[in-house]
């Protein structure tokens, strides 16, 4: 005769199953939710490739925006975006004329690949009244298939993301960029980087700008872009080359570079 566990009664037995039968449709029901969410999530970037249009290879124009960004390397001159990005370049311009970036540190080297700058600490972390509830650190990503990740591409810094039920639900989650900006160096473009980039027919003016003048291909479409180096590139590839300390992940330059200012202008 099978013996049953202790204390397991009929009306036990039907219960364990009932929770048992529960516990199965959450896992399946969470488990078709996550792959609709990857399906839906917004780095799923739907691009028409009619609007791709490698505006950062231009020269720039008499009266076109402009910042200078003073730093204790050199000095850089960017062509800024505003009919593309309004909200990226309004916040930037608003913190330069302000004089928010004057002593700010440049914080995050990844060697040769980019810097991360703009922060009011060493350590890349902002002043306590700032951290998260600002509207300088609270602006709307804006990403435009005019506008990619070069080398020597001004970009702005997330903050955070709208990870509300609703938000994640719909798929329509907001992402916030705030005061800190990145500007791109370049990966090393391989030749199995290079046959990827050419694999989409598509793509290829924005592939072929990648492997002309370097960049960072997997931040495309991820990060507003708002701004271009136009001068100084010699001072960007001193910065991402600087003797640098810290764990790996989290190096900076071993000698403080710091902001000096940035100067919003024109281009003659």
């Amino acid at each position: 005769m099978k013996l049953k566990g202790p204390g397991m009664t009929p009306k036990r037995a039907r219960i364990v199953k009932a929770l048992s039968l529960c516990a199965i449709f959450t896992l399946l029901s969470g488990i078709a939710f996550s792959v609709w969410y990857s399906l839906t999530s917004r780095y799923s970037t739907v691009l028409n490739v009619d609007d791709i249009e490698m505006i950062q290879l231009e020269a720039p124009k008499s009266g076109d925006p402009a910042a200078v960004i003073h730093t204790s390397a050199g000095d850089m001159t960017y062509r800024l975006y505003p009919e593309y990005c309004p909200n990226a370049v309004a916040n930037f311009t608003e913190l330069a004329n302000s004089g928010y970036y004057d002593g700010t540190y440049i914080f995050r080297v990844e060697k040769d690949i980019f810097f991360a700058a703009g922060a009011p600490n060493e350590d890349g972390s902002l002043r306590d009244e700032a951290a998260g509830a600002a509207d300088c650190e609270h602006v709307v990503q804006e990403l435009s298939p005019k506008l990619w990740p070069l080398r020597g591409a001004l970009c702005a810094l997330a903050t955070g993301q709208d990870t509300g039920f609703w938000a994640n639900f719909t798929g329509k989650q907001k992402t916030y960029n705030g005061s800190r900006f990145l500007v791109a160096d370049t990966v090393e473009m391989t030749d199995e980087m290079i046959e990827g980039l050419r694999s989409n027919n598509q793509m290829a003016p924005v592939a072929e700008a990648f492997i002309e003048h370097g960049g960072i291909p997997n931040y495309s479409q991820q990060i507003t872009v708002f701004g271009q180096l136009t001068d100084g590139f010699e001072i960007l590839d001193a910065i991402t080359g600087a003797e640098l300390t810290g764990e790996t992940g989290n190096t900076r330059p071993k000698e403080p570079i710091l902001i000096n200012s940035v100067e919003i202008t024109v281009y003659p």
